[in-house]
């Protein structure tokens, strides 16, 4: 649980630096003469704990396989699609024809979020788990006197 709590708290900053990422790209794409206030800087830290909620609700002590774990995670991602355009537009009855492209577009680049934290997770991993390997290996040789 300890871990899964870490990899969590991994996966928020990083979500944080890509959602400041897009809003920046969204926002001069998309309303581009638009300037906020200091209140702004907040969303970003309001969208990572939302992006995270999924993450810690759904997390499951059992192993699970290769295609449980990828409906897991599609799963994961249309929650977290739908609770930030949820909050960000407010009750899906009062949207309009003209916020459509900005849902879109939102909706799209959440999941580009997604996908991105998730290979960052798991170049992390990867190089923890290697430096591991290179540290056991060290170790075992150091052992056996060579």
């Amino acid at each position: 649980m300890r871990e899964h709590l870490r990899a969590q708290l991994a996966s928020f900053f990083i979500s944080v630096t890509l959602i400041n990422l897009a809003m920046l790209i969204l926002g001069c794409l998309l309303e581009p003469d638009l300037q906020f206030g200091y209140q702004a800087f907040a969303y970003p830290l309001i969208y990572g704990i939302i992006g995270s909620l999924p993450g810690l609700v759904m997390f499951s002590k059992k192993e699970l396989t290769m295609k449980q774990t990828i409906i897991r995670e599609i799963i994961q991602m249309l929650l977290i699609v739908i609770l930030i355009i949820a909050f960000m537009f407010g009750r899906f009855k009062n949207i309009e024809y003209e916020m459509i492209p900005q849902i879109i577009a939102v909706a799209i680049s959440v999941m580009i979020i997604y996908v991105l934290v998730n290979v960052f997770g798991w170049l992390i991993d990867l190089k923890t788990a290697n430096k591991m390997t290179e540290d056991l290996k060290k170790y075992q040789a150091k052992a056996s006197g060579k």
